[in-house]
């Protein structure tokens, strides 16, 4: 090709690139006060895309973004690798001005400031020493997230961070009882909020309650279960009754708290949630569909000749391989690990389904008995599907919990146990001994009338080690340990979650086996 060519072949492009500055223009052209702009710039504005819809607008961030040319993305890469490479050497000032120069390149990157908000509260924190300097970290990288709310001001997950590593960053490290003394007295975090609501977890509860109502106003929740999104609010309030019990706190406090967490858990209970079957559930209604599914079970029954579903049993065990028909018939203690998966399948194989049922029906019924088949199934199925979703967030255990703990003899039960471990702790024995049993007699009357409480495993937890506190206690006065035992059931149950942690309660030890009370804790405890 000659030089002539190639030099017209520039010319070409030079004139088509022209050519299509000129209609790229017009699309592209800003909104005005006297202009809707360009169809990109109404493109944005229709799908909430500006910065002007997605948050505020920093000139800064802006300034840079057009400082590098259009090589954002690179330049985001390597502010990336120089974070890591500061975060590897300690160098904290370095790493948060790099932290601070990528949200200026990528403000509505969501991504950015969950990462960097989990990596400053979670990961750097920890690498200091005194609880005091972990508590800054915390709360810069919760500061973090909340800087990232102004520029992306509609985004739920960025709320719910922030309300969860405000409760359970604080609310469950290692050092929460310094945590959250540290942020009772926080002002520059706080502000003007009063000091009876500056605890974690109703300041948490608060974000996440926010986040909720972004959700509900039409927001895509993304990258969580909805159904564990909309648990958080809830269980800070427990998390919170549960903190004041620790802490000593009882009464018409605590009752006041623990009412509010039932509110909160009926509130859960009434809420449509989505499911991954294509449609809501309520998690209330799971007793509504077993009745629903019993009646037209009743009404299946009673249009089924007799013996229908015997009968159908029969067939299909007489159907049943060799294989299948052994291990059915095997003793469940006697499975192989191959029989139990036979096994599980052949049960399978044996339910009688209502469909199956209304197949036997003829004449003039078999239409009704199918639409009954059909109406047990349909309720059957949602109900199952609530069940599950229950399970997931163990809802019939915190139903109890809200509805048993606010009750007087719940409340003075656990005052009592609490005093006792606080006497015992001060070696004043005689006081704990008297604390111990009148509060193992409230739980008994308290777990009488709620005997699901024993499936807990931190309540007997917390039992058995107010019970060795006790058999302590009375070794060292030189008492015999009573039997029977009002709580035998108690390390009985623990004892299955636990191991054994007891020795024989009935036994009178020797001297050198005597159990020595532990020391008074300190108010704070100096972190390793």
């Amino acid at each position: 090709m000659n030089q002539r060519a190639r030099f017209i072949r520039k010319i070409v492009y030079v004139c088509i690139i022209a050519a299509l500055l000129l209609p790229l223009s017009w699309l592209s052209q800003p909104e005005t006060s006297e202009s809707k702009g360009g169809l990109l710039a109404q493109m944005r504005k229709d799908n909430q895309l500006s910065q002007a819809n997605l948050g505020e607008i920093d000139p800064a961030s802006e300034t840079i973004k057009l400082a590098t040319l259009g090589m954002r993305g690179v330049a985001a890469n390597i502010l990336w690798e120089k974070a890591n490479y500061y975060k590897k050497v300690e160098d904290w000032a370095s790493y948060s001005a790099a932290l601070e120069q990528i949200t200026k390149l990528q403000p509505n990157f969501v991504s950015v400031w969950i990462f960097q908000g989990w990596n400053l509260s979670y990961n750097i924190s920890v690498e200091f020493d005194d609880y005091r300097d972990r508590y800054y970290w915390v709360i810069k990288g919760i500061d973090f997230l909340k800087e990232g709310t102004k520029y992306n001001t509609n985004e739920p997950r960025l709320m719910s961070d922030i309300g969860w590593t405000i409760a359970q960053k604080i609310g469950r490290a290692d050092e929460h009882v310094q945590f959250r003394r540290l942020f009772r007295e926080d002002d520059d975090f706080n502000g003007s909020r009063p000091l009876a609501q500056r605890d974690n977890w109703l300041v948490g509860r608060e974000w996440l309650t926010a986040a909720e109502q972004v959700v509900d106003k039409g927001v895509a929740l993304k990258g969580e279960s909805p159904l564990l999104f909309h648990t958080h609010p809830a269980m800070c309030l427990i998390n919170y009754c549960e903190a004041l019990e620790e802490e000593g706190t009882f009464g018409e406090v605590a009752k006041n708290a623990w009412k509010k967490a039932a509110d909160a858990w009926t509130e859960l209970a009434n809420r449509d949630l989505p499911t991954v079957y294509n449609f809501t559930i309520r998690l209330n209604e799971k007793e509504f569909f077993q009745q629903r599914s019993e009646q037209a079970q009743a009404e299946l029954n009673r249009l089924t000749p007799p013996g229908s579903r015997e009968k159908i049993a029969a067939e299909k065990l007489a159907a049943l391989s060799e294989k299948e028909r052994e291990a059915h018939d095997t003793p469940a203690e006697q499975l192989t690990a191959e029989q139990r998966t036979i096994r599980y399948e052949v049960d399978q194989k044996l339910a009688v389904g209502h469909l199956e049922l209304a197949d036997r029906v003829t004449g003039e019924d078999h239409a009704e008995a199918l639409k009954a088949a059909e109406e047990a199934s349909q309720a059957d199925f949602i109900a199952n599907a609530i069940e599950s979703e229950r399970g997931i967030v163990n809802f019939d255990y915190w139903l109890l919990r809200c509805q048993v703990e606010p009750n007087d003899d719940t409340l003075a039960a656990r005052k009592l146990i609490y005093d006792g471990d606080k006497a015992f702790l001060s070696v004043q024995l005689p006081q704990a001994k008297a604390n111990y049993a009148q509060g193992f007699d409230r739980w008994r009357q308290v777990l009488d009338t709620h005997p699901k409480l024993l499936e807990d495993p931190n309540l007997t937890d917390e039992l058995v080690d107010s019970i060795t506190h006790y058999q302590g206690v009375l070794h060292q006065l030189d008492e015999t340990f009573p039997q029977p035992f009002l709580l035998q059931d108690v390390v009985d149950k623990d004892a299955i979650f636990h191991g054994p942690r007891l020795g024989p309660l009935s036994a009178k030890p020797t001297d050198a086996e005597k159990p020595v009370a532990e020391p008074a804790k300190p108010a704070v405890e100096t972190p390793k």
